[in-house]
């Protein structure tokens, strides 16, 4: 004879698949775009921040009742274009902060170099200031 037991899932847990829900997924993203906050800095301030980011990719700007909506988790629904937009925005903030530390890692292994020795190293330093100037104008294409 079985038993039913409904607490138990039919599933067992090594198949369980967890899926972030859109509205989980936007949210996040949105928020994520809101980074860095300066001190003291209001929610409201980090919603329209994450809006206007989000808004570069949009045909229409995000409003910030849309976008509150989306922060608190509050949206019915996340439009195709909503999604994409903030998927982008995040990657392009990504981008930013990776060339970012890069660019600043660069700087301290010259300032290391020229307080050794700038002329035993000055063709690493050279080398250095060069990989510098791209990266910067990488940043800046990718972030039009």
């Amino acid at each position: 004879m079985s038993e039913i037991h409904p607490e138990k899932s039919e599933n067992p847990p090594e198949r369980t698949v967890l899926l972030m829900s859109a509205v989980c997924e936007a949210s996040d993203l949105l928020r994520s775009l809101a980074m860095p906050c300066p001190p003291g800095d209001s929610v409201k301030a980090a919603i329209n921040r994450a809006a206007r980011r989000a808004s570069t990719y949009l045909a229409r700007p995000m409003t910030f009742g849309r976008a509150e909506d989306i922060w608190r988790k509050e949206a019915r629904a996340i439009r195709a274009e909503e999604m994409d937009a903030l998927r982008r925005a995040a990657k392009r903030e990504a981008f930013r902060d990776e060339t970012t530390a890069v660019e600043a890692r660069l700087a301290r292994i010259e300032a290391a170099l020229v307080a050794i020795d700038p002329d035993f190293h000055g063709e690493a330093i050279v080398a250095l200031r060069r990989a510098l100037r791209p990266a910067g104008q990488i940043a800046g294409e990718v972030t039009r």
